[in-house]
């Protein structure tokens, strides 16, 4: 995640809002597309093909641009007939990553964080079909309580979330056995929002009762979610907020771009009561969260804070990391080149300096002699570095290069590298470069051996 991006300031509108009371998390599928469940319009469009609705890709496509996507679908669901919850099913796990490999993401891992350091004060709630929340609750919990999925107004009879954690589907639930109470078509939306007394309805009214409702990856174009939160909104208690986590990457934006349409975007989610939280990259969005338990604590400091600390430190002591980093980075060399059965290899460590940038802080074989002469670059998704779009994903990136004569190098590696604390989480602040004359295909067999070198600072 790309943590230095995250300031005091982000944080501080998170300070008297019901927080510490309660906070309930609504997943939208944000959180899904990165674990490899398909997006709404690549889920349509397998509907409407699969249900043989339309015959080509191109059709599909062109439906669902030129009209409401939610009306289209419901071709598919008048062709497949009695079999709509097997074309459900189908569509939603069929062309991805096969359900046993589905790993939940950033975002899910930080909300299960969240909600297991005060599980009597945070609720779950998702618009998605799948359970990989529930998967990411079991991983942790190792089947020490149970995990139930709730698609209706009925609740588990238990006396806290020691017994039993619920997770609440507002659209239903689809999983490669079943398909309950799906939300998906026009219909089926608007004979919801009809019901003024929907257990939906009641479970947000609750929720903007008791304490914060903080809503993460969602695109908030449902219109029952829209109507819901309106009707909860007005009732809600004073001190108590409403948050909407919107990421730049979500809107495909360049950062200057996105700056300029910021304060339209603010208007417009406060005037339906929604306080908007603006970050960069989808993964920042897990770093709120993360840090919404410690942003009220004494002496706290944001993300940034820390990495400027971090980059501070190593600009007193510039020469010492320098032999250092170096050293460091040449015996990781060493070791990987008898990995990689070649004798060309490099290996760079790169160190955000918490004001948006990456500095190219040691690179084997070199030693610079003073900070001025080092390489800056971008952070984010969509920096032109691949070192920059790493510290923005927090996954480890495997990328070809393009064929070029003055190149050393056919592929690179860029691992990101993560900081402790002793008492706040940890922020991704470096990435580790690893250029191979292999391409990644060559390369990928013995990728799983390589183990992540740790920033000793």
């Amino acid at each position: 995640m790309s943590a230095p991006d995250i300031t005091a300031a982000d944080l501080k509108v998170f300070e008297n809002s019901g927080i510490t009371d309660h906070s309930t998390i609504l997943l939208g599928a944000g959180a899904s597309i990165t674990s490899g469940l398909p997006d709404w319009n690549t889920l349509a469009v397998s509907l409407l093909l699969r249900s043989n609705a339309v015959k080509q890709e191109e059709v599909a496509e062109l439906l669902l641009n030129h009209q409401d996507p939610m009306i289209v679908v419901e071709s598919a669901k008048v062709e497949s007939g009695e079999s709509w919850d097997v074309l459900l099913k189908e569509c939603l796990y069929a062309d991805s990553v096969p359900v046993a490999e589905l790993i939940p993401s950033a975002l899910h891992r930080a909300v299960v964080g969240h909600f297991l350091a005060k599980p009597d004060k945070t609720s779950l709630v998702t618009l998605n079909f799948d359970a990989i929340l529930e998967l990411a609750l079991e991983n942790e919990l190792e089947g020490a309580i149970k995990v139930e999925s709730i698609t209706s107004g009925a609740q588990t009879e238990k006396i806290d979330a020691t017994q039993v954690i619920e997770v609440h589907h507002l659209h239903g639930i689809i999983t490669p056995d079943y398909a309950n109470d799906v939300i998906l078509t026009f219909t089926d939306f608007a004979q919801l929002i009809e019901q003024d007394d929907s257990w939906q309805v009641k479970y947000l009214h609750q929720a903007v009762q008791k304490g914060a409702l903080i809503i993460a990856g969602t695109s908030y174009r449902d219109p029952d979610l829209r109507q819901w939160l309106f009707k909860a909104l007005q009732e809600k208690p004073k001190g108590h907020s409403a948050f909407v986590l919107l990421a730049r990457q979500a809107f495909n934006l360049t950062k200057e771009r996105f700056h300029q349409i910021k304060p339209a975007l603010s208007s417009q989610w406060r005037a339906i009561g929604l306080v908007p939280v603006f970050v960069n990259d989808h993964t920042d969005t897990a770093q709120i969260i993360r840090e919404l338990r410690h942003a009220n604590s004494e002496g706290y400091k944001s993300p940034d804070e820390r990495c400027k600390e971090i980059w501070d430190f190593h600009q007193t002591h510039f020469h010492k990391k320098q032999y250092l980093y170096v050293a460091q980075l040449s015996e990781q060399a060493f070791y990987l080149k008898e990995i990689f059965d070649t004798t060309q290899i490099d290996l760079s460590l790169w160190i955000s300096n918490g004001d948006g940038k990456l500095v190219k802080l040691a690179s084997m074989g070199r030693i610079y002699n003073n900070v001025d002469v080092l390489k800056v670059v971008e952070t984010g998704h969509d920096s032109e570095w691949i070192a920059g779009q790493a510290l923005g994903s927090d996954d480890t990136l495997l990328v070809d290069l393009e064929e070029n004569i003055t190149r050393r190098w056919n592929s690179v590696v860029a691992v990101p590298v993560s900081t402790e604390h002793p008492e706040l989480p940890p922020i991704t602040n470096a990435v580790i470069t690893i250029g191979l004359p292999l391409s990644i295909k060559e390369a990928l067999p013995v990728l799983g051996y390589i183990t992540e070198p740790g920033l000793a600072v």
